[in-house]
């Protein structure tokens, strides 16, 4: 079959690699000039079920405005004018929903699905990226573990391992950490990891295009007519027809599908990373790590340290000091001249799509022909080879290898 992708993001290029290898003649069509340039640029980098987490809980608003106020949350919000009425209130509802727990669960079980098949595809294609083991959420206080009791719980009932450690063990599990900075204890993902998303993209899309993937940037996709909604139409060009359509285009998903009638309840959210060279190996992070409190990623990345985390919402013109002052205070805290801050650091302001429940939409839109495989939110890269292969599944007529409850349109 004829099968266009839009979007050329690590979602866009890992479905385009599963659906070439399942036979399909494909095209993939990126409004930007190259590949991976959006949410995929400078990501964590965090790979694994272990530490993914909806946006949606009992308590969750009071919970971050405690934290706004004590200046500890991640999240920014420049103007409550900025998000839309709507989606203020299902995320509410959604925080107030009985079986809020389904969406944690359903976005774990789509982690570890995607791990196993991100293992298979590295080993297939035999790639090389940067990459290391084992992840570590390091808690400043009892109630920092607290907070994600809900969160562990469902890994334990899944069979996912890990383990709770003393302070003294995660010091002596990851020596580097500051003696200077409070420590509780942490919780040790061992089987989790932190891979290079850039990179993996980029060496996927060369084996993609090895196998016939043709891709398109800088061409801009309008958005799916209603009359006409397997056509892919570019400004200036006569439209292709295709016998199925896969939106993948993070933010710009919602303008694509919104004249077939299909509503996405997605919002805008910026994520922050500072990327600077290594100085010392020796006060270098081991593993990946998490500050639970302020929900900030620490990882080396080859001969690089990367700070990342935030959610901003609302419009702005620059990236804010106030949030990557933040990204500087938790890398000093915990691994103080680990990098070189001082000189070249990469600021990068990328721009996430988030569900009103914080959990991806995964499968048919509703209109034949056009599947969507979006809405992933901060945990793109880490769910994201397994949408790929359950999507090329589904639209080859295959069994998905996994249970996609609580991931289709359907639950709006």
């Amino acid at each position: 079959m004829k099968i266009s992708v839009i979007g050329a993001g690590v979602i866009g290029v890992t479905t385009a690699l599963e659906l070439v290898s399942h036979g399909h003649e494909v095209v993939v069509y990126e409004k930007g000039s190259g590949i991976a340039q959006q949410a995929s640029f400078a990501a964590s980098g965090f790979m694994g079920p272990g530490l993914v987490n909806a946006w949606t809980a009992p308590g969750m608003f009071s919970h971050q405005f405690k934290k706004w106020f004590l200046g500890e949350s991640g999240i920014r919000v420049n103007s409550f004018l900025d998000i839309p009425v709507a989606w203020i209130w299902q995320w509410l509802r959604a925080c107030r929903h009985p079986e809020f727990n389904l969406k944690l669960a359903s976005l774990q079980r789509l982690a570890f699905y995607s791990q196993e098949v991100f293992k298979g595809v590295t080993e297939q294609y035999g790639l090389s990226y940067e990459n290391s083991q084992g992840t570590l959420l390091l808690c400043r206080s009892e109630t920092d573990l607290q907070d994600v009791e809900l969160q562990l719980s469902l890994l334990k009932e899944a069979g996912i391992h890990y383990k709770a450690l003393s302070a003294t063990q995660t010091r002596a599990l990851e020596p580097a950490l500051s003696t200077e900075t409070e420590l509780w204890g942490s919780v040790c993902f061992p089987h989790d990891a932190v891979a290079n998303c850039r990179q993996f993209t980029i060496l996927a899309k060369q084996e993609a295009e090895q196998l016939g993937v043709v891709f398109k940037t800088g061409h801009e996709v309008l958005p799916l007519s209603a009359s006409r909604p397997l056509h892919i139409q570019i400004a200036d060009q006569e439209p292709a027809l295709f016998d199925h359509v896969i939106v993948c285009a993070g933010v710009h998903s919602r303008d694509l599908v919104h004249k077939l009638g299909i509503h996405l309840p997605v919002q805008e959210v910026h994520g922050y990373s500072l990327s600077a060279a290594l100085r010392e190996e020796l006060d270098a992070p081991a593993c990946g790590v998490l500050d639970a409190r302020h929900q900030v990623a620490i990882a080396r990345s080859g001969q690089r340290i990367r700070v990342s985390g935030m959610c901003e919402i609302g419009q702005a013109r620059k990236p804010s000091e106030e949030n990557t002052s933040l990204l500087y205070k938790v890398l000093n805290d915990w691994f103080a001249g680990a990098a070189r801050t001082q000189e070249n650091v990469q600021v990068w302001r990328g721009t996430r799509d988030v569900m009103c429940d914080g959990v991806p939409v995964l499968g048919l839109s509703g209109v034949p022909g056009v599947w969507l495989n979006t809405g992933h939110g901060n945990h793109g890269w880490a769910c994201s080879s397994g949408s790929a292969r359950a999507i090329a599944d589904m639209v080859s007529g295959r069994d998905c290898e996994i249970d996609l409850k609580g991931l289709g349109i359907e639950r709006f």
